[in-house]
């Protein structure tokens, strides 16, 4: 016990008086009773969250939730959940939460709370944090992650609701404000998926395909999710054209009517029709695919079968006229003809087949001539000659293989004639016969068929008189030719030709014939005639010539 001493000295008194006092100590050991005592008063503890997405954007006016453990006075702990909505700033509070002191002073605060948030975008689920992080000044903000899910979609054509398979797609992502692009291709079944997507993100999906139009689908992924099978799926109208085929016989290059055209699309027949009978021999197929494969097959009564492949409608429609001009090759047969005299088989003839074509074929020694290339359906015609027999153009005359089955109507009899003879000319003075004008020298041509014949005569300074030089003169004699018959126009069977001169050059007169224009059939060679007067009188001398040939007839001499 602490004594403490005082003095008390008097007014009136010479001595002091001391007085003695003793202070009582306060015992220091009953703290250490009290210590235990205040470990537990309770103290406050407040939790404050602010919720931020992946963009440090405040998740505002989404529930959340957050459970902590409720600790007793003496320990125990009983778990409390808190569910709220956050504020416009994303905020969440758990205030006044009452925890001993020694809990808080002794690493208790080390027990974890859990906190949830979630606006079907982003989402925070059961994240755990210690006591000891929240301040009770400042907000902690807790990042949320986002909600993804893989969405699958589907193309088909919008025709026979069939996949696409290997269509392009082109996939636009907007969350947030913000926008990514990213591009797939559809598998063998047509799908495609959209993955690691928030679900409440918008989303744009462009599919296309060459030869079909785009379609577009514009949804926010967690609409797509709710959406039927046939709703999520993109439907491509496949592009459609017309072609045209045209159909001309592969001889003559006319075109075919009447023809028929298959058209297979993708290896599998679709359509057939006829190429129209109005002459233009053209077949039209509407409304295909452009990347359909096309493959035409053109036949025709009487022709070989052809076909037209390799290309897409879209390359089709490209091609100019003539690639797309189909050719049919006509049938064609041979044939045995024979000519003969009688019974008996005829050799060398002349055999012209006309009409459905043109040629000439000569019978062998056994009266046998062979025609080629006869068109199934086709009528032809046979012309046959020899000299020194009647022709024959009645037999096979536009007549078919149908109508020549038989060996007896493939038969062409000859029969033989007499070559006339040319009329003798008079051999005198008299010119009542001769033709065009006279002088004081004149020679006539004459002869007896249709054959052109020219007459030729050279005067005796070198000028030669014919068609293509009529006049010409000599020393003051002029010679002129007045007749040419049988050139182009106005043939006839007794023609003349004629050369005269009013006053002739003393000299030498070259006369010759040519054979111009060879159309004789009958005969071979053929006679003419050459009448030379002057004053003397009149000569004439006969003569023959083939095709072809120049023969001179004689030199004639002019005297005084």
């Amino acid at each position: 016990m602490k004594t403490d001493s005082i003095t008390v000295t008097a007014g009136n008194s010479d001595e002091d008086v001391v007085m003695v006092m003793k202070q009582k100590k306060f015992p220091w050991w009953i703290f250490l009773l009290l210590l235990p005592l205040l470990l537990l008063i309770p103290v406050g503890n407040d939790i404050k969250i602010q919720f931020i997405d992946q963009a440090s954007i405040p998740v505002s006016l989404s529930p959340a939730k957050v459970v902590y453990p409720e600790v007793s006075t003496f320990g125990g702990k009983t778990l409390q959940t808190v569910e709220e909505t956050t504020t416009q700033e994303g905020q969440f509070e758990v205030l006044g939460v009452k925890v001993p002191l020694w809990y808080k002073l002794f690493g208790g605060m080390r027990d974890s709370l859990f906190a949830t948030c979630g606006n079907g975008c982003y989402m925070l689920n059961n994240a755990g944090y210690k006591y000891r992080d929240f301040s009770p000044s400042e907000y902690k903000q807790l990042q949320l992650g986002a909600v993804t899910s893989t969405i699958t979609l589907k193309v088909v054509d919008a025709d026979d609701n069939q996949p696409l398979p290997d269509s392009d797609i082109q996939i636009v992502k907007i969350v947030g404000g913000g926008q990514s692009s990213e591009t797939t291709k559809s598998n063998v079944a047509g799908n495609f998926d959209i993955a690691d997507m928030p679900s409440c993100g918008q989303v744009q999906v462009v599919a296309s395909r060459d030869g079909y139009m785009n379609d577009t689908l514009e949804a926010s992924l967690f609409d797509i999710s709710n959406m039927q099978p046939n709703e999520r799926t993109l439907h491509l109208m496949p592009l459609k054209g017309t072609v045209k085929v045209i159909v001309r016989n592969l001889e003559t290059k006319t075109l075919l009517p009447d023809a028929t055209i298959r058209l297979d699309i993708n290896g599998t027949a679709q359509q057939t029709l006829k190429t129209n009978t109005n002459g233009v021999g053209v077949g039209t197929f509407d409304s295909l695919r452009v990347t359909s494969s096309l493959k035409f097959t053109a036949s025709k009564n009487g022709y070989a079968d052809t076909t037209l492949e390799g290309y897409t409608v879209a390359q089709f429609m490209n091609l100019d006229e003539e690639k797309r001009t189909m050719y049919l090759r006509p049938l064609t047969r041979s044939l045995v003809f024979i000519n003969t005299d009688g019974n008996n088989p005829l050799e060398g003839v002349e055999n012209e087949i006309y009409e459905n074509f043109n040629d000439v074929v000569y019978s062998n020694s056994k009266g046998e001539f062979v025609v080629t290339g006869i068109t199934e359906g086709k009528p032809f015609s046979i012309k046959a000659i020899k000299a020194g027999y009647a022709s024959n153009d009645t037999k096979v005359k536009h007549k078919t293989i149908a109508e020549l089955q038989t060996q007896a109507s493939r038969t062409i009899p000859l029969t033989k004639k007499e070559t006339p003879k040319p009329p003798t000319p008079p051999n005198n003075s008299k010119q009542d016969d001769l033709k065009g004008e006279s002088g004081d020298l004149r020679v006539n041509l004459q002869w007896y068929c249709k054959t052109d014949l020219d007459l030729h005569v050279i005067d005796p300074c070198g000028n030669e008189i014919y068609f293509s030089r009529r006049k010409a003169t000599c020393k003051g004699g002029t010679g002129t030719l007045d007749l040419d018959a049988n050139a182009l126009f106005g043939t006839t069977s007794r023609p003349q030709e004629n050369i005269y001169w009013l006053k002739p050059t003393q000299g030498i007169y070259t006369i010759k014939v040519v054979c111009y224009k060879w159309r004789e059939r009958s005969q071979n060679p053929i006679s003419f005639n050459i009448s030379i007067v002057d004053k003397n009188g009149r000569v004439d001398k006969r003569g023959t010539i083939a095709p072809g040939q120049t023969v001179k007839v004689c030199d004639h001499k002019v005297i005084d």
